[in-house]
């Protein structure tokens, strides 16, 4: 090598270094000299230190001429006698895209002080990895991989199959979570009667169709009335509203009165000069008035009332929200109306409910309302009409 050679060389390296004490921070490089003395066994605490300065600079070192040394560091701390040492270590690593998956592994079934950071943050640990801890550990080890910002339906499920209260709970209120509908229902199933696992089943954004009903009719009478708040619906007209439907005992939801062809043709007359809005529709519940709820909202749907009145009171609600839906009503009418017959038919039924809907309820039923006003073939399907031409 010439002279030439040799000085660009050393010039090349401490631009490198330089670069490299940037990226940490300013801090000094990790050197030979930190090889040295981890090899000659130092106090924990200094070696310690050596597992952050290794931690913060690991990824550009491995990018590096430094890679070599990074490495020998490292096999040197994740050997460590010491749990406080391989602690820091998994502290300062557990966010390294570089870090060796074998390495990895090996830190995630440490002790769970050491464990902790890796299986919460490592993104080198592959789901059937985590899927595997989650088998074959204890219930502390599931928790950190509960707490981690993404997780797939493998690992979400082995996680909810653990069966464990404080892990199901973490991880159905992860939003970061998925979760196929076999976990869900197993969730629902088994811990319908949990406040905590329960309320954050009901944040989750997208449960299936099929779990909405059975979720409401479980939670629905435990949960305290609170109005929407999205300032469309006034709490003052929701309080009237609900007032009205409690105070009626004896409103009769099967409706039949004798000359309801006047009303039919009374209503057809402002519907068609366009003088029977949604509003109009939830004032004649207000007020009593259910069979004109009824003739109203199957002219806004265009069905028979006859067999309106066989949807609008299934016990699946999910037909009252298609009728909503091909109504064209808002996601607050929609949630007015639905809770407004809920109290009424327990008005009738069963005495007075206590409560109503909590907000996480109301934001639950609001986000499944919406994904049917997506779905026309499901609104189709759920009022017995023929498929939407796609």
């Amino acid at each position: 090598m010439t002279g030439t050679q040799e000085r660009n060389g050393r010039a090349g390296s401490a631009v490198r270094r330089q670069q490299l004490e940037m990226a940490a921070g300013g801090a000094a490089v990790l050197d030979i000299s930190d090889v040295e003395a981890l090899r000659n066994g130092r106090s924990p605490e200094a070696r310690a230190q050596v597992a952050a300065k290794l931690g913060r600079q690991f990824d550009a070192l491995s990018r590096s001429g430094e890679r070599d040394i990074a490495q020998a560091v490292l096999l040197l701390l994740v050997r460590d006698v010491e749990k406080e040492v391989r602690r820091s270590l998994s502290e300062a690593v557990s966010r390294s895209v570089e870090l060796p998956a074998e390495v990895a592994r090996r830190l995630a079934r440490d002790d769970i002080e050491v464990a902790r950071p890796v299986l919460e943050r490592s993104p080198v640990l592959a789901d059937e990895d985590l899927e595997d801890i989650v088998r074959t550990n204890a219930m502390q080890y599931a928790l950190a991989v509960a707490a981690r910002e993404r997780l797939s339906e493998l690992v979400g499920d082995a996680l909810v199959e653990t069966g464990h209260q404080p892990v199901v709970a973490r991880v159905v209120g992860n939003a970061g979570a998925q979760l196929s509908g076999r976990a869900l229902q197993r969730v629902l199933d088994d811990f319908q009667a949990d406040r905590e696992v329960r309320s954050r089943l009901v944040r989750r954004p997208e449960l299936p169709y099929e779990l909405v009903e059975q979720l409401v009719e479980a939670v629905g009478a435990q949960l305290e009335w609170e109005l929407l708040r999205d300032g469309r619906v006034s709490r003052d007209a929701a309080e009237n509203l609900m007032r009205a439907v409690r105070e009626r005992s004896t409103i009769d939801l099967v409706a039949r009165e004798h000359g309801e062809r006047g009303v039919v043709a009374h209503l057809r007359e402002r519907f068609l000069a366009g003088d029977l809005a949604h509003e109009d529709l939830l004032g004649f519940l207000r007020d009593g008035e259910v069979a004109r709820l009824e003739i109203g909202l199957a002219l806004h749907v265009d069905m028979p009332v006859a067999q309106l009145r066989k949807l609008l009171y299934q016990s699946d609600r999910r037909h009252l929200a298609a009728l909503c839906v091909r109504a064209g009503f808002a996601t607050p009418h929609y949630l007015m109306l639905r809770m407004a017959l809920d109290l009424a038919e327990e008005t009738v039924g069963k005495g007075e409910r206590n409560g109503g809907y909590a907000p996480d309820t109301l934001r639950f039923l609001q986000s499944q309302y919406e994904r049917l006003r997506a779905d026309p073939a499901q609104v189709a399907a759920l009022l017995g009409l023929p498929a939407p031409a796609s």
